[in-house]
This record gives structure tokens, C-alpha cells and sequence, in this order.
């Protein structure tokens, strides 16, 4: 499609305030321990561990047909700018109605552009995006400059509550061009060669309709984008029903029907898929993958690992957790290797705050180890010290039962300790999801899933940012996060993170339980099964074998 004749592109300058936006496509940035397998199998249906080779790359795709897809949670809405762009949530949501300007590739550690043709630096203080020409979004409406630019500004409004705005916050200027309906110019507040990262994880990457924005259209319940479907109806807590879009001409979007099922029971969507009742599924359990694997001859994987993924995050600005502590005896009496191979079926505990294997880990950003005596005498002291017992409440997900496997496991486990009480709260997904939010939580299970530490462990841990859902704050943290993020310099940036993990090891305000691999499990008759970012599903590129 590059290099078509007529052709039209949207282009968005970000000029900085300090320093220029460097293209953060750099092969050696970061990221280098994540994995996206595309089509390639690890199943054969035969309990074989060795991978087997998809029928993707050697068939002709079909267009037409329905696939049905399981995901394993509800969300809360359909409109961008309360999207989190999470591939555990509201990503795959997102991305199959409103398309994407760009995709993070974690394999290739480049950004894939979908609406946007590039994001490349004209001048040292200017970066260039170059959207698909002729697009429409579902209700006729041109995407355009102006359209980015109303989604961006309904960003920066405080009342709109966007988890996306510790990227648009910063923004201290947006222009569309006089002369150019497709040129918009975005001033930056301060240093960052990662914007393109930034903007691509968060709500940011997925346009709705200006026109649906200007009539006032509840985007809640309707989602009006441009992407490769459209929305024919949405039952909650049960499924959404998509149409292909005829605009979308980015890909060929060979699929007529899209269906995205919740099945909140693990075992319901293995079921599910060995009957055949459901094409794909969602997961990042392990086990799930090898008996789905085993049941459905064929069938195969697209996965990727994250950093961080699956945690346990304590609100550091309400008691007890804001004392480390309590952070470090909870951590500390927690069995994680059983926790990992028994509660979570065969999912591999995590041992460090970094991954091993990519650039940044550290052996100094070690977990805390089982010890129950060691974590009974610092809430000891603490007793002593502030009163007791000390008390708090875990939220747990109504529509994860394994999420309330695990607060059931944990509560247990921590029953071993005296002068300590526990409960738990079970909420559905979006109630939960917006009181981590808003920061009215004491403990919950959440992930911040990414595959380079930029803007995934900026938005984690730095202190001036909204996704920093711990409240942590750490001044030397901080330093490190920002020479990271102006820079392009891998062997400065790798060593800053090893800083920042072997900081979060000894402040944990926050903490991984196990490796975090996000995948779907694919039908051989559903081709083409494919992840960008943190594994959000590339729904355009789905065909069904007839």
C-alpha cells in the first residue's frame, strides 16, 4: 500500500520543547526478551512439546465466515478515552472497532503503522506521522487531522477520568495545519524519544469518529472508529457481535463476522475450544494451553512475554501499605512457587522484579524469598510500634475465577500469621478496575503488562504519571525513568533500568507473582492468529478455512 499513486497521508508533528523525538523503532532499544510467535504452533494435538508448524504460511486465504473468539473478562466501555488499550481488557475491544494508528511489534522491536503510515522526525525537534488517505470511519465521517486532535483534547479534559493521560497531559499544543487537513502538530512539554510507544499502549492509539464527539453520540455503548469492524450488537457480560467494515482498506480484513465471547472459567474456555464451540482463546495460564493444545489436533498458539504482567499491586498511599514493611511481609509469606504451579496450573513463579534474558535484568532486583518467620516479626514491629492487628481488604474479580483462586490461596496462606486480618471483595471487572483507578483499593491483582520498560515501567513507577496505580513515589526513580525516556542511548538506558528494578525490589510497591506469557489458542481452521503489543489479537488478519 506504501507508494500508492493519489495518495494522501496524515501527518502529526510532535515537536519538543527540549529535545527532538527520536523514531523509537531501534532495534536494540529494549524489549529483547519479548516473544510474539505469530502463527507458529506449540501444539501438535498429541501431547507433543515440540512446536507444530502452522498451515497459515502455505494456504490462500478465504474471505467471508464467522469466528468466535473468548476473552476472559467484561469491559466497562467502548469509548477511547477511558480505554486502557490493555490486551487483558479493552485492547482487543478497541482495536477491532477502532483500528489503531500504529502496532507495537515485540518480536521485531519496530512499530508496525496501521492508520498512520509513520511516525519519523523531519528536524531535530519534529516528528512526522503519515495516516492512511480515504479512510472513513462507520457513521461516513472523514478521519482526519481534526479528528485526532478532538480525540486527544477529550484526553486532556480532567473530568474524562482517561488513563491515557499521562501521555496527553504533556502535551502543551495541538495544530491542525492551514493548509494541510491532515498535518497536525503536537508540542511535547518535555523530553521524550518514545512518544510513538507512549501513544500506541494507551486509548490515544484508537480515533473515534469527531463527528460522533461533536453530536455528543454516548461512545459508551456504541463505539463509532474506523477499524476493520464495526458493532452490530453488544450484550454484556456475554458477547459483542461485529460486522466487517467495507472502508477499512488497510488490510483485507478477510473475515464477515466477529464474535467476542466473556468466559470469565478458564476450564469453560478449554471446553469451549475442544468442541469447537469457540475458534480462539485467551489466556496466559500455561496448562490451559497444553490441554487445549492436546484436545484440538493442530492447534496453535500466538503469544507474547511481558514485563510485569500478572502482579499483586498494594496502594502505597493508604495503611497498612504504606509502610514497606508490611509490602515486604505479605510478599514475603506467600508461597509464589506453589501459588504459580498449583493455583495457577503449571505458570512459572517469578523470582525477579526485570525479566531474565533481556537487556535490562538485574540479579539485585530479586523478590523477597518464603519466609514466614521473617515476615512475622516485621509485622511484629510494626504492631509494636503502630497497633494492631493489621487489617486489610483484597479486591478480587467477579469475572476471573481464577483471580479468586488466588485471593482464596493468599488469604490462606497468610492466615499462618498472627496480628494480621484479611478480607476480600468480590466486584465485576469494571467496578474493580475503576476503584484501582481512582485509588480507592488497599490490595488488588493487576498487570502492568509490557514488552520494553518504555512507557511500561515509566507509567508503572514514575511518580508523576496517573497509571502509577501503586502511588509510589521515588525521587531517584524518577531521575532514572526521565534519562531513559530522552534518550536513544541502549547502553544508558538498559542501565537505568536496572537501577529502577533493583530499587523496586527493595521499595515493592508492587510485585510480579509469576512470568507473564499473554497468547490466544487457535483453532487450525482460524488462520492468521497474530499479537502486536502486550497481545492484543490482529482481528484483520483472521481468516476461516472453508
Amino acid at each position: 500500500m506504501k507508494g500508492r499513486s493519489r495518495r494522501r497521508s496524515l501527518r502529526l508533528v510532535a515537536a519538543m520543547l527540549a529535545l527532538g523525538l527520536i523514531a523509537a523503532a531501534c532495534g536494540d532499544d529494549g524489549g529483547g526478551d519479548a516473544k510474539n510467535t505469530g502463527t507458529t504452533g506449540t501444539g501438535t494435538g498429541s501431547g507433543s512439546a515440540t512446536a507444530a508448524t502452522t498451515t497459515a504460511a502455505a494456504a490462500t486465504p478465504v474471505k467471508g465466515g464467522t469466528a468466535t473468539i473468548q476473552l476472559f473478562s467484561e469491559i466497562a466501555t467502548l469509548d477511547p478515552v477511558k480505554a486502557t488499550g490493555s490486551g487483558g481488557s479493552d485492547g482487543q475491544r478497541m482495536f477491532a472497532l477502532y483500528g489503531g494508528l500504529m502496532a507495537y511489534d515485540g518480536n521485531k522491536q519496530k512499530m508496525d503503522f496501521l492508520l498512520a503510515d509513520s511516525f519519523k522526525s523531519t528536524s531535530p525537534d519534529n516528528k512526522v506521522w503519515d495516516l492512511k488517505p480515504n479512510l472513513k470511519f462507520t457513521d461516513g465521517s472523514v478521519f482526519d487531522a481534526a479528528a485526532v486532535k478532538a480525540n486527544w483534547e477529550r484526553c486532556q479534559v480532567a473530568a474524562n477520568g482517561s488513563p491515557a493521560r499521562g501521555v496527553c497531559a504533556f502535551f502543551t499544543k495541538m495544530e491542525v495545519s492551514a493548509t494541510d487537513p491532515l498535518t497536525l502538530t503536537v508540542t511535547n512539554a518535555s523530553s521524550n524519544a518514545h512518544l510513538d510507544k507512549a501513544v500506541e499502549r494507551t486509548g490515544l492509539n484508537y480515533i473515534a469518529s469527531k463527528k460522533a464527539i461533536d453530536d455528543k453520540t454516548d461512545l459508551t455503548q456504541k463505539g463509532i472508529g474506523a477499524g476493520p469492524f464495526k458493532l452490530d450488537e453488544w450484550v454484556r457480560d456475554s458477547k459483542m457481535t461485529l460486522s466487517k467494515n467495507p472502508d477499512w482498506t488497510v488490510t483485507p480484513a478477510y473475515l464477515d463476522k466477529l464474535v467476542l465471547q466473556v468466559q470469565s472459567n478458564e476450564q469453560q474456555r478449554i471446553d469451549s475450544f475442544g468442541t469447537g464451540a469457540a475458534d480462539a482463546f485467551y489466556t496466559s495460564v500455561p496448562g490451559s494451553v497444553e490441554a487445549a493444545t492436546k484436545a484440538v489436533k493442530d492447534s496453535y498458539t500466538t503469544k507474547i512475554e511481558v514485563t510485569t504482567g500478572q502482579t499483586f499491586v498494594m496502594n502505597n498511599a493508604k495503611a497498612p501499605f504504606d509502610d514497606v514493611r508490611i509490602r515486604t511481609a505479605i510478599i514475603m509469606a506467600i508461597p509464589r512457587d506453589i501459588l504459580a504451579t498449583d493455583i495457577l496450573n503449571k505458570s512459572i513463579p517469578a523470582v525477579y522484579f526485570s525479566v531474565p534474558g533481556t537487556p535490562w535484568h538485574s540479579e539485585g532486583s530479586k523478590l523477597p524469598t518464603y519466609d514466614v518467620a521473617g515476615a512475622q516479626k516485621l509485622i511484629d514491629a510494626y504492631v509494636a510500634e503502630k497497633g494492631g492487628p493489621v487489617k486489610f481488604t483484597m479486591l478480587a474479580f467477579l469475572q476471573q475465577t481464577l483471580d479468586q483462586d488466588r485471593a482464596k490461596f493468599i488469604i490462606s496462606s497468610l492466615g499462618k500469621l498472627k496480628n494480621l486480618q484479611v478480607d476480600f471483595v468480590v466486584n465485576d471487572s469494571p467496578t474493580n478496575i475503576g476503584k484501582v483507578l481512582a485509588g480507592d483499593y488497599q490490595w488488588s491483582s493487576w498487570g502492568f503488562p509490557a514488552v520494553d520498560p518504555e512507557p511500561g515501567l515509566w507509567n508503572a513507577a514514575h511518580s508523576n504519571t496517573p497509571f502509577n496505580y501503586s502511588k509510589y513515589a521515588n525521587a531517584d526513580v524518577d531521575k532514572w525513568l526521565d534519562e531513559a525516556r530522552a534518550s536513544t542511548d541502549a547502553t544508558l538506558r538498559n542501565a537505568n533500568y536496572k537501577k529502577v528494578f533493583d530499587q523496586l525490589a527493595k521499595d515493592l510497591p508492587y510485585f510480579p507473582y509469576i512470568v507473564t506469557q499473554n497468547q490466544f489458542v487457535c483453532s487450525p481452521k482460524l488462520v492468521g492468529c497474530t499479537n502486536y503489543e502486550d497481545g492484543i489479537l490482529r482481528f484483520d488478519l483472521l481468516w476461516k478455512k472453508a
